[in-house]
This record gives C-alpha cells, structure tokens and sequence, in this order.
C-alpha cells in the first residue's frame, strides 16, 4: 500500500492536508494535564491513584481560566505551535470545546489524547471538529475482552471502536496509543492491521514504564512483558505497519530490540525531543510542576532548562517557587531571573540541542534509573540508548541485552531517527519541512 492510499484507507480525508518530511528538529508541542478524572481505570494508567482518589489534588478538572492560561504560556513563552490535551479524560472535560478553539485562535494546534468512550455518541465528534480539533490520539490497548481488561470497563473496545468508525466518516485524523502490558503484547500484529484497517495517520506502541504513581511497585512479571517477548510481536507488527505507509515509533525500548531495518523507528530520551508529535522538553518540566496539574492554586512562573536543573526541578516540586513568588514577590523574581539567565548561559555554551540532550540523559540517568548490562559497554549504539528501566532490571535483570557490534560507535542521536518520514501539517513547514 502507498502513502497517499494507507491514508486514503476507510475514506479519511483529513481537514488540514498533510506532508511527510525527514527533516528532524527539536518538537514545538507542549502538553498538558486538566486534571486526573477519568471515566475508565487502565492498569497501567501512569495517574491510576489520583484518578481513584477524588479527594487527591489533581484529582478535579481546573477551570478554563486557569488552562487557558496554561495555553497562553505555551504559545507566548515556550512558542509550541501544537498542544497535546489530556486528563485524566479531556472529553469529559466540561469546558473541552471552548478551549479547544481557543487553542486553534492562539495557533497552538489541539490534539486531544482520549480513550473514545464519550466520542462514541451521536453528534459528539461534530462539536469537536467544529471547534477546532487538529486530531485525535487514540488509545487502544487490545483488542475485543483484552481491552476491556485492560482498561477495565466492559465494552469499552465496542465504544472505542465506534468513535473509530466515525472519525472515519467525518475524515478527522486520528493516530493510536498502544501501551505494550503483557496482555496485550502477543495481539500486536492484531492491532497493527486494525490501525491499517481504519486507516490511522500513525502507532506508537509504548512500554509498560514505572512512571508517577506506577513508580511504586505496582509493577511485576505477571504485567509486564519481558522485552525479548515482545520482540517478535512487535517486529511482526511495524513490519505490517511499514508495508502499509503507516508511521510507526516505539517508544522506551532499548534500541538493541529491533531490527536493523526499525531502528528508525525506536525512541529513547535523546530521540524523543526530534519526535513532532511528542513533547517540548523544556515547557514540558513546567507543565509537569504540580501547579499546572492542579485545580486550585496559582500558575507557576515559567522556567528554562538551565544549569541547576535537578536543584530546580526539586523546589519546583514542593511548590518553592511559586509560593516565593506569591508571599516574598522580590525574592521570588530574583530566583525566576536567576533561573531565565541561567538557562540563557547554558543555551549559549551547549546550544539548545545540547541542552536538550543534557536534559534527556538527565531524566535517564537520575529520574528513571536506566542501568546498562556489561555487554552494553561493547555495543555501537550506547551512548544514544537509555538501556534498561531500573524498574524492570530489578525484575528482569539486563541479561536480554544485545550488543550491537557491527558498525562503528554512534554518537548522533538522529542517526537513525532521520530516516523515518513523519506527517506534519503544511503550517508546521517552518520548522519541519
């Protein structure tokens, strides 16, 4: 199947015309998070306890006020020109339509990450396509019961699949989100052809990681699927999804897991900032501060990736600077100088690329604990691969490693990202045509 026809699959026809490019730059997207309400409860889900917890403080949507300004910011501080929104459930959302074109006004170009349940009624997906939406980030996570166990609502795939259908018939782009537990792991080709069925722009399967409230020790072998089972499944699958012009990325996988030909395809934290469709690193930690994650309370002020980023990421944490800025303002803006000044010297001395790689490896070394087998040391890919989760090496060990010995050393880590075409739209072509 062609490019033009595997988007032509199922008669979609998306509003915005699209193009593909190799071009790699560092993403303008920014994300963020109205609130962990949700009206399902996937295992897996990185915000599972404060989507039960309804007395937990990022449990309640924030109000529209406060998440237009967390837009503005994006566009005016950060210059994201594309924002992905989520919940919990971004749907659900009782003010989702209005900010969804207050968005599309600011040219901060909305998708929304959804699981499809309320998308699934009549006339809903209209609105959606009325106001603005530039696309729909689906998750599927199984097919048929499998998905149902996995997000934990029977006949949730039946919902999933009729937003689908209808998506579909309305020509509105959407792409899939695959989190890889082991339910789902041997059905992966099974996803694949579905997303080739309904004609989906692109896939990511993403790994079961120990992120927020999985990061304590919900995990083990009975979820999570050693990487050398997945392989074969997952090799199996992006082969279908390549013959079929579909985009394909594979997201916190050590890069000794696939094949030659699909390295082009796999993401670890130095390649995720060259990904279009992922996240700004940089206004990403401010969005990530528990500030903009919360209904009540003031925004933080915006922060830059700068020298002292781990001491920075810390008092953000525990609310420091805001709390500085609000009830001690002078010294509290002498702290968010220090902090923009900082993050211009070290931009000036690395560049931003090489601060942004700085951050990447940062997040993987101290945030997630990712550890190399000995036979890493021996492979021509280790110093652009994150290596083994920590969580998972204390359940599986790193023996699965692989080294690959064949080429010499890579230090680049667009490499082999470079060679895979991606979809943007015409108005991104500044940036990635």
């Amino acid at each position: 199947m062609t490019e033009a026809t595997a988007l032509e699959t199922g008669s979609v026809t998306p509003a915005r015309p699209l193009k593909k490019t190799q071009k790699r730059t560092l993403s303008r997207r920014g994300v963020m998070w109205l609130g962990q309400t949700c009206n399902l409860r996937c295992f897996f889900c990185y915000f599972v306890d404060r989507i039960k917890d309804a007395h937990h403080p990022e449990h309640a949507f924030m109000t529209l006020d406060k998440a237009k300004g967390i837009c503005k910011t994006l566009r005016e501080f950060y210059h994201c020109t594309s924002i992905d929104i989520q919940g919990g459930e971004p749907t659900i959302y009782p003010d989702i339509l209005e900010l969804i074109a207050y968005c599309d006004e600011i040219g901060l170009y909305p998708t929304l990450i959804t699981n499809g349940l309320y998308l699934a009624k009549p006339g809903v997906l209209e609105k959606f396509r009325d106001a603005g939406v530039r696309d729909f980030l689906v998750s599927l996570h199984g097919i048929g019961e499998i998905h149902d166990e996995v997000v934990g609502r029977k006949k949730a795939y039946e919902k999933i699949i009729a937003a689908i259908e209808r998506m579909q018939a309305l020509g509105i782009p959407f792409r899939f989100n695959c989190t890889m537990s082991k339910p789902v792991v041997p059905i992966l080709p099974e996803i694949a052809q579905k997303s080739i069925d309904y004609g989906a722009l692109a896939v990511n399967f993403i790994a079961f990681n120990p992120f927020v409230d999985q990061s304590s020790g919900k995990r083990d072998a009975s979820i999570v699927a050693p990487y050398s089972e997945i392989k074969p499944y997952l090799t199996k699958a992006m082969d279908m999804l390549d013959e079929a012009g579909i985009e394909c990325n594979v997201r916190y996988l050590p890069l000794c897991m696939a094949e030659p030909r699909h390295r082009k395809n796999f993401y670890n934290f130095q390649q995720l900032p060259y990904y279009h469709h992922e996240w700004d690193l940089e206004s990403w930690l401010w969005t990530m501060m528990k500030p903009q994650m919360m209904r009540e309370g003031a925004l933080a002020p915006a922060i830059r990736i700068g020298m002292n980023r781990g001491e920075t990421c810390r008092l953000n944490d525990h609310f420091f600077l805001r709390d500085e800025f609000i009830n001690q303002p002078i010294k509290g803006r002498i702290r968010i100088v220090h902090n923009h000044l900082s993050g211009r010297i070290a931009e000036t001395l690395f560049g931003k690329e090489g601060l942004y790689r700085k951050e990447a490896k940062h997040r993987a070394v101290y945030d997630c604990r990712y550890q190399y087998e000995p036979a890493c040391e021996q492979c021509a890919l280790k110093d652009i691969c994150d290596g083994f989760h920590g969580d998972y090496a204390d359940i599986f060990g790193t023996g699965e490693a692989e080294p690959v010995t064949d080429m010499p050393p890579v230090h680049d880590p667009l490499h082999f990202i470079r060679e895979q075409e991606k979809w943007v739209e015409p108005e991104d072509e500044s940036w990635a045509l």
